[in-house]
């Protein structure tokens, strides 16, 4: 039964111990008059490893929170599971990473915006704080943060990723999207899904004040593992020029203008090649980032980045 006053938070976690961090952060949140929140956690391992640790902290908390187990290894399958779940019971959904923690005006400052831009999604920045032996590079780039979204020639906000966002879930349920799961381990499922919902009429908004932060693994923060997530990221949105338009022709230019811009950054990266700047690093990412949406123009089938570890 669907209850318009409950709210429902989905967390997805896989072999990760701060996913309670994650729930001590939203025992805090103001929560307006007359609504209720629930919170989901859907556990994508295999072994249904964090089952004892959520059950536990439930236990003991006073937040409502439901475990599901949603195997294996394919982040698509929990957030379909999150996603099931609230149709069932909410008109809300807000995603959150499980290494996230959010302002304690964070739930309000979603609900203000949806109701008053009357979109269907709304999105929160997402703000990295890494660690001290983190290279300055990547400090001095913030890549791992997400301060404002990214504009569409058409003005709009035509896609959005699902670690601080909101989905009125009356849209999907006229609408009936569901993450991809051939995205499920290599991440893009969350872009070509508000893609997708773009595409069909749907709205994003973005809502400043309802900030969320993680703190950066080191190892996200070496140069080999963000050059593969920024080739995985031009992958994605090659595929999502492909849902734009899928004819061939419209294939072969958008490979010839990312393989321009390829170039045009590998060029600007030999400009800094023996200065150990941001700059240099920028522009070599910039490079992966080009090449990655060649290969996703080409079918390539995408980098595998999650499942092992998250």
């Amino acid at each position: 039964m669907i209850d318009p006053n409950l709210i429902t938070i989905g967390l997805c976690t896989y072999h990760r111990q701060e996913v309670t961090d994650t729930l001590d952060s939203l025992s805090k949140i103001a929560i307006p008059d007359g609504k209720q929140i629930q919170i989901v956690v859907a556990d994508n391992s295999v072994e249904a490893n964090s089952k004892t640790l959520i059950e536990g902290y439930a236990a003991q908390s006073p937040l409502a929170i439901h475990y599901l187990h949603a195997p294996a290894s394919n982040i698509s399958i929990a957030r379909n599971a999150c996603l099931e779940w609230a149709l069932d019971h909410s008109q809300y959904l807000l995603f959150l990473d499980d290494d996230e923690f959010v302002v304690e005006n964070w739930l309000n400052a979603h609900l203000d915006t949806a109701q008053r831009e009357q979109a269907d999604v709304v999105i929160g920045p997402v703000l990295g704080i890494y660690p001290e032996q983190a290279p300055e590079w990547v400090k001095a780039l913030d890549l791992q943060s997400v301060k404002e979204p990214i504009i569409a020639p058409s003005g709009k906000i035509e896609t959005a990723n699902s670690g601080n966002t909101l989905i009125n879930l009356d849209f999907i349920r006229q609408h009936p999207l569901r993450f991809d799961l051939e995205y499920g381990r290599s991440g893009g499922e969350d872009s070509i899904f508000f893609r997708q919902l773009t595409m069909q009429g749907g709205t994003i908004a973005f809502s400043e004040q309802a900030k969320a932060s993680e703190h950066v693994p080191l190892a996200r923060t070496e140069y080999d593992w963000l050059y593969q997530r920024r080739f995985r990221c031009g992958q994605t949105h090659g595929k999502m020029l492909l849902l734009d338009n899928p004819s061939t022709f419209n294939r072969l230019k958008q490979i010839f203008l990312a393989g321009a811009k390829a170039g045009f950054s590998y060029v600007y990266a030999l400009r800094f090649i023996n200065q150990e700047t941001s700059q240099k690093y920028f522009w070599k990412l910039r490079v992966a980032l080009h090449l990655g949406v060649v290969s996703g123009l080409f079918g390539k089938q995408h980098l595998t980045q999650y499942g092992d570890t998250h």
